[in-house]
C-alpha cells in the first residue's frame, strides 16, 4: 500500500478502481432498491388485483341483480303500460256510460214530467167521466120516467079513443 501512495498513477488507477467499485455498488444498490420497489408494488398490484378480482366479483352479482331488478322493473312497466290501457279504456267507457246515464236522466226526466201531465189529464178525465157518468144515470132516471108518463100518456090516449071511437060509434048508430 505504501507503493500505491508513492506512485500517483496507481494512486489515480487506485482511486479510479474505487470510484468504479463504488459506481458498481451503486449500481447494485440501486438495482437492489429497483428490485424491492418493483417487487412490493408487484406485492401491491397482486393485492390490488386480488381486491378488484373480489370487487369485480361483487360487481357482477350486483350486476346480475340489478338486471333481475331490470327484468322485472321491465315486466311491471309492460304490466303498468296493460294496465294503464285497460284504465284508458275503462275511462272512455265510464265517460260514455256516464253520457248515456245523462240522456237516459234527461229522457227520465221528461217522461215523468209527461207522466205527472198524463196523470193530472186522467184525474181531470176521470172527475169528467164521472160528472158524466151521474149525468147519464140522471138522463137515464129522468129518460125511464118520461117512458112512465108517456107510457101512461099513450094508455090514457088509447083509452080516450076507444071511448071516443066507441062514443062515436054509439052516436053513429044512433
Amino acid at each position: 500500500m505504501e507503493q500505491i501512495s508513492r506512485d500517483p498513477v496507481l494512486m489515480l488507477g487506485a482511486a479510479i478502481g474505487v470510484v468504479l467499485i463504488l459506481f458498481v455498488v451503486l449500481v447494485v444498490v440501486v438495482a437492489n432498491l429497483r428490485i424491492k420497489t418493483y417487487r412490493d408494488r408487484f406485492i401491491n398490484l397482486r393485492i390490488d388485483n386480488s381486491e378488484k378480482e373480489k370487487q369485480i366479483g361483487s360487481l357482477q352479482k350486483e350486476l346480475q341483480v340489478v338486471q333481475i331488478r331490470n327484468a322485472q322493473n321491465e315486466q311491471e312497466l309492460q304490466q303498468f303500460a296493460q294496465t294503464r290501457s285497460r284504465l284508458d279504456h275503462t275511462e272512455s267507457q265510464l265517460s260514455e256510460t256516464q253520457k248515456e246515464l245523462s240522456k237516459t236522466q234527461k229522457d227520465l226526466a221528461q217522461t215523468q214530467a209527461q207522466l205527472e201531465n198524463l196523470q193530472g189529464l186522467y184525474a181531470a178525465l176521470q172527475q169528467e167521466h164521472q160528472g158524466l157518468k151521474e149525468r147519464v144515470e140522471h138522463l137515464n132516471e129522468e129518460n125511464s120516467k118520461l117512458r112512465v108518463n108517456n107510457a101512461r100518456l099513450l094508455m090514457k090516449l088509447e083509452t080516450e079513443e076507444r071511448l071516443s071511437a066507441h062514443t062515436r060509434a054509439k052516436e053513429e048508430r044512433e
